[in-house]
């Protein structure tokens, strides 16, 4: 049995997904020494990447393997927000994240989103757990609170939000071929899955995708066929940003209050794994944080 961590990263005009990706590999490397890093993209994209300035030499510290593969076509245009007082649109390109199971090097993965960031090992337990699939089925906030209801159903009187940020999978039992398999069904029906499960269809979301395969696995019904991992996903929302890097593990935010954008509080975060919604906060500490992680100064 082989296992190992992987991502997805395909660039696009405003996000460099592969500049992200090097740095979410490298904290896997420091908290999870034992898993290799794989990185799935296209070529034009791992092209120009080792061609940028200390690209090669970032890729080198954070990959063991690349897998070249094409994103498909799939259109998704996500509106971002940098701040409560900033927003811009990008491309997504998320549409084969499903066929992960047919990437993967690995037996065992996990998968995990390029703006999550791995600052201890509480997830290493999943590798020879026993389970099929693992996915995070609660979040809250760098503060503690529970999401917006928005984010914990799919719809008013919905189903609950499961969250693809970060997925474990064993590829050699039946219910992670099942479940890669829904996942596929409900991606290539989404317009009438929006219409039966009535979520937002402003943009393509994966979210919403293993929402609803769970659901159906589980007999359209609760249930606990797949599992969720012991902690809640610590999310940072795009309206907060990072306020400075004190060390590799030791992050300080500005959290804005949901109710009143301008009101923030500075909240220390230590040791802990968070989902960085805001890109352009880590495009913006990206060299404090690479440094921080090469024991210089920041």
């Amino acid at each position: 049995m082989t296992d190992g961590v992987v991502f997805f990263a395909y660039n696009t005009d405003q996000i460099n997904y592969v500049k992200l990706a090097a740095l979410a590999g490298r904290y896997v490397k420091r908290h999870l020494p034992d898993r290799p890093v794989c990185l799935i993209t296209d070529g034009g994209t791992w092209d120009w990447f080792q061609r940028t300035d200390k690209g090669k030499a970032y890729a080198d510290l954070a990959f063991d393997e690349v897998v070249l593969v094409d994103s498909g076509s799939r259109e998704n245009k996500r509106t971002h927000y940098d701040s409560p007082w900033h927003k811009f649109t990008s491309d997504f390109r998320n549409g084969n994240k499903h066929n992960v199971i047919k990437y993967t090097p690995y037996d065992q993965t996990l998968l995990l989103d390029v703006d999550y960031i791995v600052q201890n090992n509480s997830l290493d337990y999943v590798f020879g757990s026993g389970q099929g699939v693992a996915l995070f089925h609660r979040a809250e906030s760098l503060t503690g609170l529970a999401p917006p209801m928005s984010q914990q159903y799919l719809s008013a009187g919905g189903i609950p939000m499961l969250w693809s940020t970060a997925i474990y999978f064993d590829r050699n039992t039946d219910l992670a071929q099942m479940f890669f398999d829904t996942w596929a069904h409900v991606a290539d029906n989404y317009e009438f899955y929006h219409f039966l499960y009535g979520f937002p269809d402003h943009m393509y979301r994966t979210d919403y995708c293993v929402s609803i395969a769970a659901h159906i696995l589980n007999g359209m019904g609760p249930g606990d066929l797949i599992s969720d991992f012991p902690q809640p996903m610590v999310n940072m929302s795009q309206l907060d940003d990072i306020a400075r890097i004190t060390g590799p593990d030791e992050w300080d935010y500005l959290v804005s209050d949901p109710k009143e954008n301008w009101r923030v509080t500075l909240t220390k975060i230590r040791g802990e794994n968070v989902h960085v919604m805001n890109k352009r906060s880590l495009e913006r500490k990206y060299q404090d944080i690479m440094s921080s992680l090469d024991g210089g100064n920041t």
